[in-house]
């Protein structure tokens, strides 16, 4: 369909046209006054599902914003992330959360109830399973296989077929250099990525996690699990999200201050352990906040496209490598099948005067007074001249530090009531007492009438 939803913590839904950029439409409190905090399309794409922190799923003719179905799991515990999967052409919804259970629906649309139950949990699951929140699950559709991942840095897999214990991962911290608190979430796993496009082949890696530490694992599963490469993409905080294409030959990661990184794992971890990270592709600074989401876009142009979303509140569209396209919902349009309607060569603003990307030497100068025409002549780093004189003449106005900077309020009243003309009144002597007409002659009558019109010429009506 061409059209990108995004979801907040304000329980809002919005549809975006993928080839402008442009909103299309909205609708409010799908979840109540409970964020959203996870969502997916089905197997046809026709249906949304999402999950929220009040513990329920919705399904959603996204469309039209109308709700199909509600599915409870028996707990009003945060649902943390929800996929849909497909066994011996059977689907369901799979969905895990803090109530550190797997809970599995049917989806039929045979059904005539607008509220669905979970299945029975597995036995294993109740008997063995986590015994911390659990925070990404994902699937393998051709080995049968689920993974979740805990708090605790715990991954297990599953039998989709049995509902089994298949094995269980568990990462030793791979920094001994670093401090690791797992109380502080330094043990937790965010994200699980299959790579199907592997097949069933017991020699190579076919599962990716995210953590500990945000150090990369690539995972054997096999003969009871082995780390095959562990790798930080990040030079301090690591990754906080990873994604692959479709074809399992570009990993995708994102780290807490905004940057991306692709890496060629076409022939990564097939044959043997590694000691060092994949070929990096490219790199650039997408956001200036943590990335929370990733999705590879194929289909719509010739090329692949990378979409991107953080905590900094924007969405953004970019090419393989790295070509900023543009923000939804910006006030100019893009044609994705034009490559000089793309923002490229320019980046986000945000980025540019983030004070990490600020050059050294104008930073300094803006801090200690510069005025504007002497930060034109410093010399920076940055190859687009234009760029930086846009950014100076803005005087670092959307410094992050500035920009949330309260202003001190003032009470001397709007600029519009200080531009309104003043005029002086003329002095006007007091009104006399009605006439009684029955006692008085006409000349009264007529000089009454006088001195009411001097009256009333010079009174300004605005």
């Amino acid at each position: 369909f061409k059209q990108i939803v995004t979801a907040c913590n304000s329980s809002m839904v919005k549809v975006w046209d993928i080839e402008t950029g442009q909103h299309v439409f909205e609708y409010n409190n799908a979840h109540g006054n409970y964020a959203i905090t996870s969502m997916i399309f089905d197997s046809s794409g026709r249906r949304l599902v999402t999950g929220g922190r009040d513990g329920l799923l919705r399904i959603w003719n996204y469309n039209n914003g109308q709700c199909l179905r509600t599915l409870k799991k028996g707990s009003t515990d945060e649902v943390t992330c929800v996929i849909h999967v497909t066994v011996s052409k059977n689907k369901y919804i799979v969905c895990v959360g803090w109530d550190r259970r797997i809970n599995v629906f049917t989806d039929t649309t045979d059904s005539i109830h607008h509220e669905q139950h979970a299945l029975p949990h597995w036995t294993d699951d109740e008997k063995r399973g986590h015994v911390e929140d659990i925070l990404a699950v994902a699937a393998n559709s051709i080995t049968n296989h689920l993974a979740t991942s805990s708090y605790d840095g715990e991954i297990i897999i599953w039998s989709l077929v049995s509902g089994h214990i298949f094995c269980r991962l568990k990462a030793s911290p791979p920094d001994p250099s670093k401090t690791f608190d797992p109380l502080e979430g330094d043990a937790a796993v965010s994200t699980l990525v299959f790579l199907p496009a592997r097949g069933v082949t017991r020699r190579a890696a076919t599962l990716v996690a995210c953590g500990p530490l945000g150090f990369v694992h690539f995972w054997n599963i096999y003969k009871g699990g082995k780390v095959m490469s562990c790798f930080n993409p990040g030079e301090d905080s690591g990754a906080s999200l990873i994604d692959v294409n479709s074809s399992n030959t570009v990993l995708a990661t994102g780290d807490n201050a905004g940057h991306v990184r692709l890496y060629n794992i076409s022939e990564y971890c097939k044959e043997g352990t590694e000691r060092s990270p994949p070929p990096l592709l490219s790199q650039w600074r997408a956001h200036t906040s943590t990335i929370k989401c990733f999705e590879f876009v194929s289909g719509v142009c010739p090329f692949e496209l990378i979409l991107s979303g953080s905590d900094d509140c924007s969405v953004r569209l970019w090419t393989g490598k790295g070509h900023y396209i543009g923000t939804l919902g910006q006030s100019t349009r893009w044609d994705i099948e034009d490559e000089d309607s793309y923002a490229y060569p320019r980046v986000p603003r945000d980025v540019l005067t983030e004070p990490l990307e600020i050059p050294e030497k104008v930073r300094s100068s803006l801090d200690s007074g510069t005025t504007q025409k002497e930060t034109r002549n410093v010399r920076t780093e940055l190859d687009d001249e234009d760029v930086v004189l846009d950014y100076q003449d803005q005087e670092g106005t959307r410094l992050r530090h500035i920009k949330h900077k309260p202003h001190p309020k003032t009470h001397d009243g709007p600029a519009v009531y200080h531009s309104l003309p003043c005029f002086e009144l003329t002095d006007v002597p007091p009104s006399r007492n009605a006439p009684v007409i029955g006692s008085l002659d006409p000349l009264s009558i007529l000089d009454a009438v006088e001195i009411e019109s001097v009256r009333s010429e010079n009174l300004c009506i605005i």
